[in-house]
């Protein structure tokens, strides 16, 4: 396996154009599917250029505290959002739903927009989940935005997170368990 995602920012943030071509074949096909829960595909295209170029001017950015792939996709999740303001006016991340939700739209034609009482529920309910997720530990979150919200598979989010594929699978039966508990108490 090559270097790691954390090494790669660090030689980032050093000016080592090389590391960003490694970061950008680690995980550009995660931001681009990303990417394109939000918006059309080459829209997207055009986003997945602009992270690169933000990456590569604000490296420093990056604290070296989370993940460098929450990193990213923090970056990419800002970007469809002005994207999506600049052609259809105000869009909430709250709206959406978040990054971390895999029936985000798949483009800016896909969002509708609620009325008061839809929003009202949708908030409500969005909250719920939030604060479900956020009652896991952070590595059951992890296990659970990789698998199930990103797409990644058993093995791949296994490499990324770098324990054996048993433990994956172990922190994800926990997790949706704990969810779901969670859930299915009244509010």
């Amino acid at each position: 396996m090559g270097e790691s995602a954390d090494s790669l920012m660090r030689q980032i943030q050093q000016g080592d154009a090389n590391a960003l071509s490694a970061l950008m074949a680690l995980y550009e096909g995660i931001l681009s599917a990303h990417l394109g829960r939000y918006v059309s595909p080459p829209d997207a295209d055009d986003l997945l250029q602009d992270l690169w170029l933000r990456v590569w001017q604000r490296a420093r950015q990056w604290d070296g505290r989370g993940r460098p792939l929450a990193w990213l996709l923090a970056i990419g999740t800002n970007l469809a959002l002005n994207h999506l303001r600049a052609r259809h006016g105000e869009v909430s991340f709250t709206d959406l739903g978040g990054w971390d939700f895999a029936d985000a739209p798949a483009s800016a034609a896909d969002v509708v927009i609620p009325g008061p009482e839809e929003q009202s529920l949708w908030r409500d309910q969005l909250n719920r989940v939030r604060a479900s997720m956020a009652a896991l530990s952070p590595d059951k979150q992890m296990a659970l935005r990789l698998v199930r919200f990103e797409g990644f598979t058993l093995r791949e989010a296994a490499q990324h997170l770098d324990i054996p594929i048993g433990t994956l699978k172990s922190r994800l039966h926990h997790a949706q368990r704990m969810l779901m508990e969670q859930l299915e108490e009244e509010p």
